[in-house]
């Protein structure tokens, strides 16, 4: 059976690597996709360790290029790189998974299913590969590299995966 892909952009992934994450989401029955201009811009994590972990690199083609342009001209904020995961999710009918919220909203206006940190982490638990409290201990160690997360949400995870700590 083949794995649902997921692409990632570059904020998810300095997420998941302040989170000690980058690993452990290999566990999960996915097949995770980045760009390989992304690949390529990451220092921290070196985008060349996650291929080497698992990950997968994919390229666009030269046609691709006009696209980008259409989506540069229609979403200024996120940046082209970013742009590049959109894309990738959108050509290949996959999902995103991104902490960056113009981008968010950008996907959500190409009809591109898009998940973030919390999603991740919640899938870590559903599928065993972390604990509640381990996914609280990783989720704080995010925010503490000052990682923008909606805070509401972030209290609310934080509270219920430590209530099951000691229930």
């Amino acid at each position: 059976m083949q794995k649902k892909k997921l692409v990632l952009d570059t904020t998810i992934c300095i997420d998941l690597f302040n989170g000690q994450l980058l690993k452990k989401v290999t566990s999960l029955p996915y097949e995770l996709v980045l760009p390989a201009v992304i690949v390529e811009e990451l220092i921290e994590p070196p985008g060349e360790n996650l291929i080497h972990i698992g990950y997968k690199r994919l390229q666009l083609d030269e046609e691709a290029i006009d696209q980008i342009i259409d989506l540069r001209e229609r979403y200024s904020r996120p940046s082209t790189n970013e742009l590049f995961a959109l894309l990738l999710s959108k050509i290949n009918s996959c999902e995103m998974l991104t902490g960056d919220n113009d981008l968010r909203k950008a996907a959500k206006e190409e009809g591109v299913t898009v998940h973030g940190i919390f999603w991740i982490l919640d899938n870590l638990i559903e599928y065993n590969v972390l604990t509640p409290e381990e996914a609280a201990d990783a989720l704080e160690r995010i925010k503490a590299e000052s990682s923008w997360l909606p805070r509401r949400e972030y209290e609310a995870h934080l509270k219920r995966w430590r209530s099951w700590f000691f229930s």
